[in-house]
């Protein structure tokens, strides 16, 4: 059994043991200086995936509900204002929104499929007959199970060689059988590139796929010794420098490695300055630079703000190309993370972060 249902049957369970209250909220603990943060009300627990409509960032779309009962909610950030627009799933693990609207979805549990979404009448929902759909049939399932977890689409230009639009999927199969896999042409004639294999493989679970300001894919991957039953990490740069359909021998690289992340791996971003921010198996948010040369070098990550939640499954931009250091001149990105409370019940916000305005109305008001 993957990392990724085990712990979303240890939530089942907790979630079934305690009663639910709209109340149980996660709150930042420390926010480093030159950021604003708030708070994002969900109205439902949050069921560990989001993502952003890249036509409109202030417009996310959020998994939400408990295992085996999970739907997707569009969430206006300005109006926090929430609406249900899809609903059947067991467990979703990842969502992204392609340039057409399309939504896909990978979901498990259930199906354990790649769905998409889409929106046929443009009534803004994804709820009528005939709206979802496969996506494409899984490969490379582990046990006839297929564990679709993060899910991103491929910018353009980018040096991974992946086709702009593409998307790049994470599983989370356990031992050395996870795989990143990408679909070429998702809107219209979605095929596995390469054909029936991997753009890279061999890692144990799951723990965030993003794109570097070059294009590089930068990856994080979950250790879980079932033995001690105990986390770690690692953070790959996967360099296609060959610019074929896979990552080969020479072009993958540990980064940052179990010894300095005991606390394992959730999820992670890349920011415009090619800084990493990832969620461990705490309510901590760790940073560090990426270092020149991915291929040879190495960072060690430093804390950048924490939570008083007991786990925070997702971290998230808005607009991963938007400046997000303290200082830098705007228009900026948001990054948004959730997850489960100190007692482990899911929690009904999320959370933010983002460089605070050099100036505002507000601020020369004061003068």
């Amino acid at each position: 059994m993957s990392w990724f249902k085990t712990s979303a049957a240890v939530a089942a369970l907790c979630f079934s043991i305690q009663s639910l209250s709209f109340a149980d909220h996660i709150a930042f603990t420390s926010v480093p200086a030159g950021y604003n943060a708030g708070t994002l009300e969900l109205g439902a627990p949050f069921a560990g995936a989001l993502c952003a409509n890249p036509a409109d960032t202030s417009k996310l779309y959020v998994a939400i509900g408990s295992y085996l009962n999970e739907s997707i909610a569009l969430v206006d950030t300005v109006s926090q204002t929430t609406s249900v627009v899809a609903t059947g799933f067991g467990a979703i693990g990842g969502i992204a929104v392609l340039g057409n609207g399309d939504l896909v979805v990978t979901e498990n549990a259930t199906s354990d499929t790649i769905f998409r979404l889409r929106d046929q009448n443009s009534d803004g929902d994804f709820l009528d007959a005939g709206e979802v759909s496969e996506l494409i049939a899984p490969i490379l399932a582990d046990g006839g199970n297929f564990t679709g977890a993060q899910i991103t689409v491929a910018p353009a230009g980018n040096a991974a060689a992946i086709p702009a639009g593409a998307l790049l999927l994470q599983t989370a199969d356990d031992n050395t059988s996870s795989e990143l896999l990408v679909i070429e042409n998702p809107e219209t004639a979605p095929a596995y590139r390469p054909a029936g294999g991997a753009f890279f493989s061999g890692f144990q679970f799951n723990g965030g796929i993003a794109f570097d300001s070059a294009g590089n894919v930068i990856m994080g991957e979950s250790i879980f010794d079932w033995q001690t039953f105990t986390s770690s990490g690692r953070i790959y740069a996967l360099v296609n420098s060959n610019a074929n359909e896979t990552i080969d021998s020479g072009e993958s690289h540990i980064i940052v490695g179990p010894t300095n992340m005991p606390a394992g791996l959730s999820d992670l971003a890349v920011s415009a300055e090619n800084a990493v921010f990832f969620t461990e198996s705490s309510g901590n948010i760790r940073t560090f630079a990426l270092p020149l040369d991915l291929l040879n070098g190495s960072a060690t990550p430093s804390g950048f703000a924490a939570t008083d939640a007991g786990y925070l499954s997702v971290c998230r931009f808005n607009d991963p190309t938007r400046n997000f250091a303290a200082g830098s001149p705007g228009p900026h990105a948001r990054l948004y993370v959730g997850g489960w409370t100190s007692s482990w019940t899911p929690a009904t916000n999320l959370l933010w972060l983002e460089p605070t305005p050099a100036s505002s109305v507000e601020e020369w008001s004061l003068f």
